[in-house]
């Protein structure tokens, strides 16, 4: 969702073969570039979607019914004294981090 070029990267790393990556919303910018060669190998479906419309329902019904999972994005957890060093590592996306947690 967010049309980072390094998080489009990491996707297309992150996605299994015959993985489908979804591009939600609006880009800032008028062209994402992509490892083609990368997505061919491993079959890649890229489907781009403009607004979220209709699919928030249908994505927590497909994590309620294990059907996708997604633990492996929360990456750090942080207690809530901590918040300001978790913001700080997210906005530099330092130490492999995909989202992290603060824990109340």
């Amino acid at each position: 969702c967010c049309g980072d070029q390094e998080a489009l990267d990491l996707a297309v790393e992150l996605l299994k073969p015959g993985g489908t990556l979804f591009i939600i919303g609006i880009p800032d910018t008028d062209r994402i570039l992509f490892d083609v060669h990368k997505i061919r190998r491993k079959e890649i479906v890229l489907q781009n979607i403009r607004r979220q419309n209709r699919c928030v329902s249908e994505t927590i019904s497909f994590i309620q019914e294990n059907r996708v999972s997604v633990n492996f994005m929360a990456t750090h957890t942080f207690p809530l004294y901590e918040s300001k060093e978790a913001f700080e590592l997210v906005s530099i996306y330092a130490g492999g981090v995909i989202k992290a947690l603060i824990t109340i």
